[in-house]
């Protein structure tokens, strides 16, 4: 399962935090003694908030508030697949999302195995091609669309499943009408 949100500047330094665990108060749900077992896939080494600003400053970025300007995907280990798949899975769907976003985007790449399901965290900058002005800009609105969303699961999967060799759960109940936030998916589990 996979979960999309999009940050502005003033809504991302939190979740930049629980990204490389530098929170002062990590949220309940972390094991704090596995903490050491997170890595980084995403190629760039520094604070990813320099890695974010170096990038908005190549490209261009409208001078408003509501900008986003850092998407993140959230794709969850399938409870399913074998053990000795889950470092294999988490650097083929990276290499997916690279892919899709461009390399030069990739703000950082965390997969977590603290909490309790292991899953990656794809964070990255969503440029696109400014058509009218010849250069790239910053558009979340423009860079995953509505038929994005709506394709996105499957399309993760039939890649996963094509590199991986075996069945890979990622459109599943949860997700396949599209993309739901996780309080909508939280939701759903307290209702069952």
């Amino acid at each position: 399962m996979a979960n999309y949100k999009k940050f502005t500047k003033s809504s991302m330094g939190h979740i930049l935090e629980h990204f490389d665990r530098t929170a002062e108060h990590p949220t309940e749900n972390i094991d704090q003694s596995r903490t050491h077992l997170n890595y980084n896939l995403a190629p760039k080494e520094g604070k990813q908030i320099d890695i974010l600003n170096q990038r908005l400053s190549e490209v261009k970025v409208q001078n408003r508030k509501d900008v986003n300007v850092l998407c993140s995907w959230v794709v969850t280990l399938p409870k399913s697949l074998p053990e000795d798949k889950e470092e294999e899975f988490f650097r083929k769907s990276y290499g997916f999302l690279e892919v899709k976003y461009g390399k030069d985007n990739v703000v950082s790449a965390y997969v977590h195995k603290d909490e309790v399901t292991p899953h990656i965290h794809f964070a990255f900058i969503p440029v696109v091609k400014d058509q009218k002005n010849d250069r790239m800009k910053v558009s979340a609105k423009e860079c995953v669309t509505r038929m994005d969303l709506q394709t996105f699961h499957v399309e993760l999967q039939d890649h996963l499943e094509k590199e991986l060799g075996c069945e890979v759960e990622i459109l599943n109940e949860a997700t396949r009408e599209g993309n739901k936030n996780i309080a909508e998916l939280r939701r759903e589990d307290a209702t069952e």
